[in-house]
């Protein structure tokens, strides 16, 4: 193959991708999927949103996973994740409270949880390439996951 062959065949320049710009493409293709798997909990009613919901959601032990906005308030972030480290669920902070709104469906919102246990499986393990990213040395601060996808309460990075 002739030099520049690729790009002339599909008559596109390709530009060198830099490591940020990599890693803020993979992070916008997560969170996507996020949204998109948000989406189907909505569909199959197994998604709570709002911090009221979820705290009660928590306290009846059905939430399976909870995500909180990006741009929450600090009082109800800490009132939420405290209630999922004691009830053991995940939390994690991934999307901003309009993005997370629009993936439920409705308005802002602060927090989300998941109630089905497949599809909290299926969001922890497309955040674990979030993580995974973050391990390796991105700016993005997520909360550890251990292996059974519970949070680890004693490793928070805020």
């Amino acid at each position: 193959m002739r030099r520049d062959e690729f790009s002339r065949r599909l008559k596109v320049d390709f530009a060198p991708i830099g490591v940020t710009a990599l890693q803020e493409l993979i992070q916008k293709r997560v969170y996507r999927k996020v949204v998109s798997l948000l989406g189907l909990a909505r569909r199959a009613r197994k998604v709570v949103s709002g911090s009221e919901a979820v705290e009660s959601a928590v306290k009846r032990r059905s939430a399976r996973l909870i995500l909180t906005a990006a741009d929450a308030s600090a009082r109800s972030v800490a009132t939420i994740r405290a209630l999922a480290a004691r009830a053991g669920v995940a939390c994690h902070t991934c999307l901003a409270m309009d993005e997370l709104g629009a993936a439920v469906g409705g308005g802002s919102r602060s927090s989300v949880a998941v109630t089905d246990p497949h599809i909290a499986g299926a969001v922890l393990s497309v955040l674990a390439i979030v993580q995974a990213e973050t391990e390796a040395g991105g700016d993005t601060q997520l909360e550890a996951i251990d292996p059974s996808g519970r949070a680890d309460s004693r490793t928070v990075w805020r």
